[in-house]
């Protein structure tokens, strides 16, 4: 068996990769529950995520009413 030694840049690279992917996973998981309607949930505290257009209805039902 072969143990590749990897230096100081394939290992920033290998990081730098993983936080991308942790950041894209991230990003699915916020996506979907805007898609859905349900909450986040972070450090134990619920968020709900609006896409622009329902921020803006949002904002427009309040003027008009």
């Amino acid at each position: 068996m072969e143990v590749e030694i990897l230096n100081s840049e394939q290992k920033a690279d290998i990081f730098c990769l993983g936080v991308i992917t942790g950041i894209n996973l991230y990003q699915q998981k916020v996506i979907a529950a805007q898609q859905h309607n349900k909450a986040l949930r972070i450090n134990g505290e619920l968020y709900y995520v609006q896409s622009a257009r329902e921020r803006l209805q949002d904002m427009m039902d309040k003027i008009c009413r």
